[in-house]
């Protein structure tokens, strides 16, 4: 039986790949700073792209001179990418299964604003562990688990911004209306971090980007600048007895 997430993102393939990676894309583009200095310099390096969607960050990687292997477990998000970049090695599988056996390990793997959307992810942290070198880094992007999707409201009387957070430590299951819609896999900072210290990571850098302005008056865009809704973490390899 398919994945139930996979079949969503095969039916939304086309508009997710039609902004993914585009000038229409600003989540990519607050992460493109942090992303080129953890994965930088990247010629020569063996680098998996987990989540690759479509393939844009693998066009990146491989142009700037990377070795690079994407994976992904929609179908028709694969095809785009096969098509699009024919000189890219591209793998399917359901990710919430975790990783294949690869011929060779990666100095690098990235997943960009893919884990929040696989349930489970244990098996899935556990082979990035496996498949990545001694001296590995793994970088990854994802919904701010405090702040994303919960309602903002302005005070009628201050005229001030706030954002309400309830049930933060309750694991949820949020439907997404992004590109048509999908499934989102709420759970904590304790949750992603525990998950990296059980198998062998240390976090060595995390980023909490401000949101673009966006429309609005002047309020609203400086409480927007004020509260991160996406978060960037870098993990690196560390000696089992330290983990």
């Amino acid at each position: 039986m398919k994945n139930p997430d996979l079949e969503k993102w095969d039916r939304i393939a086309a508009t997710y790949a039609s902004v993914a990676g585009s000038p229409l894309d600003r989540i990519s583009e607050m992460f493109r700073s942090p992303l080129a200095e953890s994965l930088d310099p990247v010629a020569g390096l063996n680098i998996l792209d987990v989540g690759c969607g479509s393939g844009w960050l693998a066009a990146e990687l491989h142009k700037a001179g990377a070795h690079v292997v994407g994976i992904d477990g929609a179908e028709n998000l694969l095809a785009l990418a096969r098509d699009r970049y024919p000189e890219i090695t591209f793998l399917q599988q359901d990710l919430s299964l975790g990783l294949p056996e690869f011929e060779s390990e990666f100095d690098r793997v990235v997943a960009h604003m893919v884990v929040m959307d696989i349930e489970p992810l244990d098996s899935l942290v556990r082979d990035v562990r496996r498949t990545l070198r001694p001296e590995g880094r793994f970088a990854f992007t994802m919904p701010h688990p405090c702040f994303f999707n919960f309602a903002s409201a302005i005070d009628p009387e201050t005229r001030e911004w706030s954002r309400r957070i309830t049930r933060y430590l309750e694991p949820e299951v949020w439907r997404i209306d992004s590109y048509g819609g999908h499934n989102h896999y709420h759970r904590t900072l304790t949750f992603y971090f525990d998950l990296l210290r059980e198998n062998g990571f240390a976090v060595s850098r995390l980023f909490e980007p401000a949101q673009p302005e966006g429309d609005g008056d002047e309020e609203n865009k400086a409480f927007r600048r004020s509260i991160p809704v996406f978060l960037f973490i870098e993990a690196v390899v560390v000696d089992e007895d330290v983990a």
